[in-house]
């Protein structure tokens, strides 16, 4: 095993600045993908042997800690340091690391480990319980996850037949904020059935209340190709240019909207891509427990990709 061959094996671009997040984030996934114990296709042991090597490998080579952080909101938190390798160990570490911790994820890592531990039509009887603004959550995770937690493109129809069914008599609206309305904070007022409902546009998706009925309010904001917003409320920026145009310049502009960062020129390293993090200088993380707070800030995180020749 070779530095290279690992990256590649977990599907790592080797000229990439490796972080903890980035090696456990890949690993989980294509464990969870390629374990034996759930994927049935020829040569799967060997993959996830590979899979499973490669991360001890790099996980020594970069002298990272191999254990997830602390964390004592999870219950599962000394059974995913004490057991690796085993299927459900990696399954319970994936979900408390795609979900961010607070009363309502507490419920969907409990909901979607009951749901990935059993067979679908055990699984489809549980989400049939489940609240719907809670199990169109779920939806999307399982939707986003699909081929990672092993689930059949029919056990998914089956579960947004199921949310078609709970919000039947509901209303969904889609508002369009700009970048600049999330480094804002902007808020919209929507006016529905004579109701006034105060939209903060940093926020994904909001459920108000309409005489019984469920108004869903989706926040998709437009975004040039480069930009990518993720389910932290991080903003992802590509900048791409050729090393002699980089040469000129003392600072590199990255205008997000109407917002600038300067990364300097010599603080780069001669290298077709890495990452440079403006921490909690982006837009406004969401608090289900207080939406409208702006108080805690998300990461501006621009990956520089230079063409060396």
């Amino acid at each position: 095993m070779n530095y290279t061959k690992a990256c590649e094996n977990l599907n790592i671009n080797v000229s990439e600045e490796i972080t903890t997040e980035i090696l456990k984030r890949q690993y989980r996934s294509l464990a969870l993908k390629y374990h034996p114990d759930k994927n049935p296709e020829k040569d799967t042991v060997s993959k996830f042997q590979e899979i499973q090597e490669s991360y001890e490998f790099l996980m020594k080579y970069k002298d990272f800690m191999d254990t997830d952080s602390s964390d004592e909101y999870y219950d599962d938190e000394r059974d995913i340091s004490e057991n690796k390798g085993n299927y459900k160990t990696i399954l319970l570490s994936f979900l408390k690391n795609i979900l961010i911790p607070d009363n309502r994820n507490k419920l969907f890592y409990t909901i979607l480990k009951q749901v990935a531990s059993t067979c679908e039509s055990n699984a489809l009887e549980i989400l049939s319980k489940v609240e719907k603004q809670n199990l169109i959550k779920i939806y999307d995770i399982i939707e986003r996850y699909r081929e990672v937690l092993h689930f059949t493109e029919d056990f998914v129809i089956k579960i947004k037949e199921i949310i078609n069914e709970k919000i039947k008599d509901d209303e969904c609206i889609i508002l369009n904020p700009t970048v600049d309305d999330l480094f804002e904070n902007n808020v919209y007022k929507l006016k529905v059935n004579g109701f006034t409902f105060v939209v903060p546009l940093w926020h994904n998706e909001l459920v108000y209340d309409n005489s019984g009925n469920d108004v869903y309010v989706k926040c998709v904001p437009i975004l040039p190709e480069n930009i990518e917003i993720d389910d932290k409320n991080n903003i992802h920026f590509i900048y791409e240019s050729n090393l002699q145009e980089i040469w000129t310049q003392e600072y590199l502009t990255i205008n997000v909207g109407t917002v600038r960062f300067y990364i300097k020129r010599d603080t780069l390293k001669i290298k077709d891509e890495q990452v440079v993090i403006f921490s909690k200088q982006g837009i406004s993380r969401i608090n289900t427990k207080n939406i409208y707070d702006v108080t805690n800030k998300g990461d501006v995180i621009v990956t520089v990709k230079i063409k060396l020749v």
